[in-house]
């Protein structure tokens, strides 16, 4: 069942959108059934037909849906799991393969701040620090090791229950907790040997590769909020780029390559 998009504060778009990614993810909408028409979807979220079309093309985007001129939308039968364009979390990134998502480790820890986290997070050197360190899983596999970081003080003021962490992101319990709502996120794709800890976290041979992702997620008033460091099975999942262009070409110099 879909929510009214009108019952949150956020942009209608945003919240149409998300409720239909939810009703794919959970089962509502099944790989390669259709979804109810514009109109329907109109009255479903109490929104308009542009907000309708605004938050199908996000989804189409993202590979998890298909639009056929004249006929309709369907669920993809086989939906893109990690569209890099988009800021998902890991919960959603695993659900959306139709797989259970879940915590086999949590682990909260103090700590200082570095010049690196200092730098990512906007803080002076020695700043109190609180890191989240989970082990992810997808129908009980562990695929992701993850260090998300933020301020020992914005971690108070959500007062943040870490077991609620165990099957809530840290993105929702900001939201929830402070109306903190990401708004972007810059990031670094690197291949990497899992050090030791990471290997054994996630059942890996010593040095295995991983697609390490390091990345600072920002509020809409450019607030760095959480520093991220996540270690992915590179089997595990489809990840998956949009890149635009190339742009027009100059024509070859008529005198030849230099």
């Amino acid at each position: 069942m879909l929510r009214s998009a009108r019952s949150e504060r956020k942009t209608l778009t945003d919240i149409a959108q998300q409720e239909l990614r939810h009703a794919i993810t959970h089962g509502t909408y099944q790989p390669g059934s259709k979804l109810p028409t514009e109109a329907e979807l109109c009255e479903m979220l109490g929104v308009s037909r542009t907000v309708v079309r605004e938050a199908l093309r996000v989804l189409e985007d993202d590979g998890l849906v298909s639009r056929r001129h004249g006929i309709g939308t369907f669920v993809r039968n086989h939906p893109i799991l990690k569209n890099l364009n988009f800021n998902f979390g890991i919960t959603e990134m695993i659900e959306s393969a139709g797989m259970g998502s879940g915590t086999s480790h949590l682990a909260i820890q103090r700590e200082i701040a570095d010049q690196e986290k200092a730098d990512q997070l906007h803080v002076a050197m020695g700043t109190s620090l609180i890191t989240v360190e989970r082990v992810r899983t997808a129908d009980g596999r562990p695929v992701v090791y993850s260090l998300d970081t933020l301020t020992e003080s914005l971690f108070q003021r959500a007062d943040f229950d870490p077991q609620r962490l165990l099957t809530q992101s840290i993105y929702s319990m900001l939201q929830t907790s402070l109306g903190k709502v990401i708004e972007y996120g810059i990031a670094r794709l690197l291949p990497m040997s899992a050090p030791g800890y990471v290997a054994e976290k996630l059942h890996l041979s010593l040095n295995a590769l991983t697609l390490y992702i390091v990345q600072t997620d920002y509020s809409i008033d450019d607030e760095p909020l959480v520093y991220s460091r996540e270690y992915h099975l590179p089997d595990a999942f489809d990840f998956v780029v949009w890149r635009r262009g190339p742009t027009k070409l100059r024509a070859p110099s008529s005198e030849g390559v230099q």
